[in-house]
């Protein structure tokens, strides 16, 4: 895989993230490799993917502002999830995730009637996995 597939195919890493949290809370994997894991892409899908490929070349910035804050918020979600296994009482986490996931829906209809943007809608979908992952566990 090149670096341009990559770039335009990111999302399969939200969702391995996925699979590796559900394995976490089985104990299968150690907390400490996911917490490595869910870090390191959560500083990809925000501030180094804003740098990375020609994604918002062709943009309006009103596109490019919204496609940043989604990014923003799929890093969120990502640390939030790492950080839920090492609080005892997680009501706040809880609480700022389940915020995180609604504003996450809202880009999820917004990319998907408006921006029409697949890789976008893809992406919402998959962090939308992730979260579900994290309130269905």
């Amino acid at each position: 895989m090149d670096y341009k597939t990559f770039i335009k195919r990111d999302y399969v890493l939200v969702l391995l993230i996925s699979v590796l949290y559900f394995l976490t809370v089985k104990n299968v994997v150690p907390v400490v490799a996911y917490l490595v894991i869910a870090v390191i892409s959560s500083i990809y899908f925000f501030p180094v993917k804003l740098f990375l490929g020609d994604a918002f070349d062709n943009t309006s910035k009103k596109k490019h502002i919204l496609a940043a804050l989604s990014y923003f918020v799929t890093s969120n979600i990502i640390t939030l999830t790492a950080s839920v296994f090492f609080q005892e009482e997680s009501g706040f986490v809880h609480t700022t995730l389940g915020i995180y996931a609604l504003i996450n829906l809202g880009f999820l209809f917004y990319f998907y009637w408006t921006e029409k943007s697949r890789y976008n809608v893809i992406l919402c979908c998959c962090v939308l996995v992730l979260t579900s992952a994290k309130f269905a566990i």
